[in-house]
């Protein structure tokens, strides 16, 4: 090697190796530039591409949407739906998440039939426009919304307002909660119609009246920045089929309020429509197996006790004579609203058994477990 002014001079093979060294660091400087502009360009697409935002849904409304013990209630069908058809899209929001208890007629209770799912709300037994009117701003800033849907408003029609007035309140109702976010849609569901419990007289005239104005006034209360749409929850509706009680839905007809309101939904660009209403859904609502104890030593009668089933308004009590072979179990004359009956007497060394059936007004529950007693010989 030759020294030139005391530095080494090159030779060919390193230069060669020079050049080769730089294309490298050229070549790794254009990857890192090109993965660099890719993750941009990738980021720009997800972004075009990636789900739309979280909507936060409050349910308004009164004890057809708080139902009661032992319900699934229609917040389940609709939240069950959504889950299919706008996975993650949707979170309900509110400030309870409980359901009423209709035996106790308190809140609070969280016998759902099935738990599992995103149950908070707000809506209350008993509650009405005139009182949430004043109400509702609060409630948003507590917890706040982007959709609100509105089941409520036979309360007013029943005992204070005529349907015009009622209207008027559904408004004030909107704008109080536009005051906290003037961009919230908002879906009100039809007002249901009702029958007597007792003598099965249809009644809550102001219903369809309310509903035709609703229909009329509604689409013009929407602004550029928030919607208002109406839910036909009322279609196929028959308080007399769909109503435990004339008034609340059972499985049915919570099916039928939650198709309502999933259609309308659909219509602003959340899930898709509801489609046809599925077969009948029996209320899943079982009796507890009893105990069976003489009602006095040296008597012939049994007493028949057993726990509650969540939300059951009476209870039949069922016997089956195994000694005599019976095939099936026999009901007692009359359901019972207690938690104890006590049977006619019984032949001594015969063998019974006792199952409970509850009711929910008028829906009856599945039968529960057998409990099996044989009567002693009588001192």
């Amino acid at each position: 090697m030759r020294r030139t002014a005391g530095r080494c001079r090159p030779t060919r093979h390193r230069a060669a190796r020079r050049v080769q060294l730089a294309a490298l660091i050229a070549l790794v400087a254009a990857v890192l530039v090109a993965g660099c502009s890719g993750d941009a360009a990738a980021g720009g697409r997800a972004t075009a591409t990636s789900p739309p935002p979280q909507l936060r849904v409050m349910i308004v409304g009164d004890s057809i949407t708080h139902e009661s013990a032992g319900d699934y209630t229609w917040r389940y069908r609709l939240a069950e739906h959504l889950t299919r058809t706008a996975t993650g899209r949707v979170d309900f929001v509110g400030d309870r998440d409980d359901i009423w208890d209709n035996v106790a007629d308190k809140g609070g209770s969280h016998d759902y039939a099935d738990p599992a799912f995103d149950s908070e709300h707000h809506a209350r037994w008993g509650t009405s426009l005139r009182s949430e009117v004043p109400q509702i701003e609060a409630a948003v800033r507590a917890h706040p919304a982007d959709v609100m849907l509105i089941a409520i408003g036979a309360n007013d029609l029943t005992y204070w307002t005529q349907p015009p007035d009622t209207a008027v309140l559904m408004k004030q109702l909107i704008d109080n909660a536009r005051r906290v976010n003037p961009n919230m849609n908002f879906v009100v569901g039809h007002v249901l119609t009702r029958a007597d419990f007792r003598d099965n007289s249809m009644n809550l005239p102001g219903a369809p009246p309310f509903n035709a104005i609703l229909d009329a006034q509604a689409p013009g209360w929407s602004t550029p920045t928030s919607k208002v749409v109406v839910a036909r929850t009322d279609i196929d509706w028959d308080p007399l089929r769909d109503a435990w009680d004339g008034s609340h839905p059972t499985p049915d007809g919570e099916v039928i309020i939650a198709r309502g309101f999933a259609d309308a939904l659909a219509g602003l660009g959340i899930g898709a429509p509801y489609g046809p209403l599925p077969g009948h859904i029996p209320w899943p609502g079982t009796g507890r197996k009893p105990t069976v104890v003489l009602t006095r030593p040296g008597e012939s009668r049994a007493t028949v006790s057993w726990a509650a089933t969540p939300g059951a308004t009476e209870y039949v009590v069922e016997r089956q004579v195994v000694s005599w072979h019976e095939p099936d179990f026999i009901r007692a004359p009359a359901p019972v609203t207690g938690y104890s009956w006590t049977s006619d007497p019984l032949l001594a060394g015969i063998t019974v058994a006792y199952r409970i059936v509850p009711m929910k007004g008028r829906m009856p529950g599945a039968p529960g477990p057998a409990t099996t007693f044989t009567i002693g010989a009588l001192q």
